[in-house]
């Protein structure tokens, strides 16, 4: 679901393209390992982060197409022609409709994810896709959203702790208003168990944070932090903080946004192993406001700090989305839907220096004419790294104007 805002970022981007900066373009290259065509195809729209199994096959999902036309779930397999397809599961709306975030592997082999809307209350579920021997999956409903007082709208990635429960976020619904929520799911006996952490209170211009998007991490003491395209002490979106005491859960803002440093954050968040937070803004940003990269680092006294990694400026591209990425050397790598040139987006990475800048390097700028109409355009979704590659999927472009799945070498 792309907010309006997106609109007035590819405006922007188009109308002052001409604006300069130092951008290093790096040799890489680009491959087309997969183009999506319409339907019973998992074709168009894919718009949720990639997934790589150790054997190297991708997992994703796209909002259109699928045998019951609502969107689905899809494996590439890498084969001596190429890269294979699998649907693993479509969408007919009863069951959901348009998956929401990345999915998200178990220690048996069984995938889950969530759906923006459809279910029993048509406000989106958490399902799950279990693999059979006959090569065959099977889908199972855990959560239905939408009932009296739960959340709705679930657009996030999931994530599992070490007892087996999945956590995520809801863009809307919720106790204290129409804010969205941070919940919990809990497998039972007799099911999984749904248990809200947080509810927000729904006040676009804040204090609190309004509509949490991008999913939550959790550090080592079981502390859950997550973002909200609005809200926070500008009204420009926030990056909050739960933690947990005696059975409950305590929110408090760490950083809200003013838009010089960015505004709506609406990608999830990276945590290092050091504790530092990475994420994005989808515009925003000082002077040009094509959204930025950011860095937010707990201080001793507890207080965090904000800084600002990276701002885009139309030439490299506009509207940063992740979650951002880190190879094994400190590199950060994340993807821009539109500018860039030709307003169809871009890849980048950001090596840190020794004096504190982060130096921007080109991999790809999406060009849909560009060579033969084969090259995607405008990717909603952030990028992966596998096997010292980079993945990822644009939202449209490819020869049958469906998107694509591609492939980076640095």
């Amino acid at each position: 679901m792309r907010p309006l805002n997106f609109v007035f970022a590819l405006l922007a981007a188009l109308l002052s393209i001409c604006s300069l900066s130092s951008v290093t373009v790096a040799q890489s290259q680009m491959r087309v390992l997969f183009t999506f065509a319409p339907d019973p195809d998992c074709g168009g729209l894919a718009d949720t982060p990639l997934i790589a199994d150790p054997h190297g096959s991708l997992y994703g999902g796209t909002d259109r197409g699928g045998p019951g036309g609502q969107g689905c779930i899809f494996e590439l397999s890498p084969s001596a022609n190429g890269w294979d397809e699998t649907v693993l599961h479509g969408f007919s709306g009863t069951d959901g409709n348009g998956p929401g975030g990345a999915v998200i592997f178990d220690k048996h082999g069984n995938l889950y994810g969530t759906t923006v809307s459809g279910g029993a209350y048509d406000a989106g579920i958490v399902f799950e896709l279990s693999p059979s021997g006959s090569g065959d999956w099977t889908q199972t409903i855990l959560h239905n959203f939408g009932s009296v007082g739960d959340g709705t709208a679930p657009e996030s990635n999931l994530v599992f702790d070490n007892l087996g429960n999945l956590y995520g976020t809801t863009n809307g619904g919720g106790t204290a208003g129409n804010g969205g929520t941070v919940f919990e799911l809990s497998p039972r006996l007799e099911g999984w168990i749904e248990t809200l952490l947080y509810s927000f209170p729904g006040s676009i211009n804040g204090p609190d944070g309004d509509g949490p998007k991008g999913g939550v991490v959790m550090d080592r003491e079981g502390r859950f932090y997550g973002n909200t395209q609005w809200g926070g002490a500008y009204g420009d979106g926030a990056v909050f903080e739960l933690v947990p005491r005696n059975g409950t859960y305590t929110e408090e803002i760490i950083h809200s946004f003013n838009g010089v440093d960015g505004i709506q954050p609406i990608s999830g968040l990276t945590m290092d192993k050091n504790g530092k937070i990475y994420g994005t803004t989808s515009i925003g940003g000082d002077p040009d406001g094509y959204g930025t990269i950011f860095e937010l680092t707990k201080g001793t006294n507890g207080v965090w700090k904000e800084k600002t990694l990276h701002e885009m400026n139309g030439n490299d591209g506009a509207s940063p989305i992740g979650p951002v990425v880190f190879d094994a050397a400190g590199n950060l790598y994340a993807a821009a839907q539109f500018g860039a040139i030709n307003a169809m987006g871009s890849v980048f990475k950001l090596t840190p220096t020794q004096t504190g800048y982060w130096k921007e390097t080109m991999l790809h700028r999406f060009d849909f004419k560009f060579p033969d109409g084969v090259d995607g355009e405008q990717p909603y979704a952030g990028v992966i790294l596998n096997r010292g590659k980079v993945f990822g999927t644009t939202s449209s472009g490819g020869v049958n104007d469906s998107g694509i799945v591609f492939e980076i070498t640095p």
